[in-house]
């Protein structure tokens, strides 16, 4: 027997994977809940996209996979061509919650943390943009309770002695909001929206708010938006990369 990599094979199948997923349905006539949590990424893309990269793809499979497992496995869907419970339509905003349940929506992540930082520090400061898209919805829908599921590939278990020794770990957090914090993340949502629009028909994105940090470390766009402009520190965190 004979066993050799075939690149040509690795293309093809890459090849067929971006063209699978740049297909998915999703409306193109107003801003989505995604579009609106990174706005200044949104703008780059929409002024100057870029094609999905070999790793984004492969990206976006592993986590499609575990969403979809995770969905079956936990309430009854439609067989519809997405992996979530459809596009829906709010003032104007479109949204696709992973699972819509009878009284909440649940959102599903799935994380390669190493160290599970909400088991030592309080879940709302750890988990900033998972709960911005959930929050989300729940104001967009006037429903005061939801659900967030972190799916840990491989972390850390607490008593393991070698730090090699890790495990696949589920957390789950249920969220509460009142109608004064929907009410206000509604606001927020309106004038994300309204600022991405005006900067998208300008072409310039200095009045939207900067991308998380870590968002800045492989951003293809990092040059032209010059986040160090507003925060000095992030000027040479693509160096050596």
């Amino acid at each position: 027997m004979r066993v050799t990599r075939s690149k040509e094979m690795e293309a093809w199948a890459l090849k067929k994977i971006k063209a699978h997923l740049q297909s998915r349905p999703r409306s193109d006539k107003g801003w989505h809940v995604s579009d609106l949590l990174y706005a200044r990424k949104t703008f780059w893309r929409k002024i100057d996209p870029r094609p999905m990269t070999d790793e984004e793809a492969l990206y976006f499979v592993a986590g499609h996979g575990h969403h979809n497992i995770l969905e079956a496995c936990l309430g009854k869907r439609d067989a519809k061509e997405r992996s979530d419970a459809g596009e829906f339509e709010k003032y104007g905003i479109f949204f696709s919650p992973d699972m819509r349940m009878k009284n909440f929506t649940l959102e599903i992540k799935t994380s390669r943390a190493r160290k599970i930082a909400a088991d030592v520090r309080e879940p709302i400061d750890v988990y900033d943009g998972y709960l911005k898209q959930e929050n989300s919805y729940q104001a967009l829908m006037k429903q005061d309770r939801g659900a967030l599921l972190v799916l840990f590939l491989n972390a850390v278990k607490d008593e393991a002695k070698e730090s090699w020794k890790t495990r696949p770990q589920l957390r789950c957090y249920k969220i509460l909001m009142d109608p004064k914090e929907r009410k206000k993340h509604l606001t927020w949502l309106f004038s994300t929206a309204k600022s991405l629009t005006e900067a998208v028909k300008k072409k310039t994105c200095s009045k939207l708010p900067l991308c998380p940090i870590w968002l800045c470390k492989d951003c293809v766009w990092f040059k032209g938006c010059k986040p160090w402009l507003m925060d000095p520190k992030r000027k040479n965190i693509q160096e050596g990369r």
